[in-house]
């Protein structure tokens, strides 16, 4: 064996053990963080990009959180709520006044923005780099899954708390989240979770 390729083929080595080090004990940092998570509530961004009609929505809200029960609320362009409770998935959205319902599966009740990185974390080849200050750039490449062909982060190293996600779909659809004012384990109002459907709103059971 040549000695610049036995050179290159140790750093390698060495860059994978590191990598494989680094994803972890990140890992076990996320996954500390969420176990311990009893409420999260967040400013949220999220943009969909529809790769067919080759546009993109931006939409602004709010996202809270408690086991088992996920809300996001966006505002802008129009309101749209999204609310996953006792297994029921539930979209309104005001621009068509359509109520859509549907029973949920646990596998997919967990494909939200704060579950989908510790999901799909085992069964994917894992990369991550270092980022500004605490930050750390996590990418997930799923092994033979039907629905997404990758999966980006940014989580705080120190916290675990993950400040910014988006997934790719085989499609070629993508959604990006970004999360800012961050709350954690604070008290949720109760009015956050009552809303007062329009009466003639179109109703949809799947």
């Amino acid at each position: 064996m040549k000695p610049k390729f036995l050179i290159t083929l140790i750093i390698i080595l060495v860059a994978l053990s590191l990598n494989a080090m680094k994803s972890g004990e990140l890992y076990q940092k996320i996954s500390s963080a969420y176990k311990s998570i009893s409420s999260y509530q967040a400013k949220v961004t999220q943009t969909n990009y529809f790769a067919e009609l080759k546009s993109t929505i931006n939409y602004t809200g709010n996202m809270y959180f408690t086991p088992g029960r996920l809300l996001m609320h966006f505002d802008k362009p129009s309101t749209q709520r999204m609310l996953i409770e006792k297994g029921k998935f539930t979209l309104y959205d005001a621009g068509s006044n359509t109520i859509y319902t549907s029973e949920i599966v646990e596998q997919y009740q967990r494909m939200n923005p704060l579950e989908l990185l510790q999901l799909y974390w085992g069964r994917s080849t894992v990369s991550v780099k270092k980022g500004k200050g605490e930050l750390m750039t996590v990418d997930l490449k799923p092994k033979k899954d039907a629905m997404l062909t990758s999966i980006s982060a940014t989580v705080n190293s120190k916290t675990g708390i993950i400040q910014a996600l988006s997934y790719k779909a085989h499609s070629g659809n993508t959604v990006k989240y970004s999360f800012s004012g961050i709350k954690i384990n604070q008290a949720i109002a109760a009015s956050v979770w009552n809303f007062q459907y329009p009466k003639d709103a179109q109703r949809i059971t799947d």
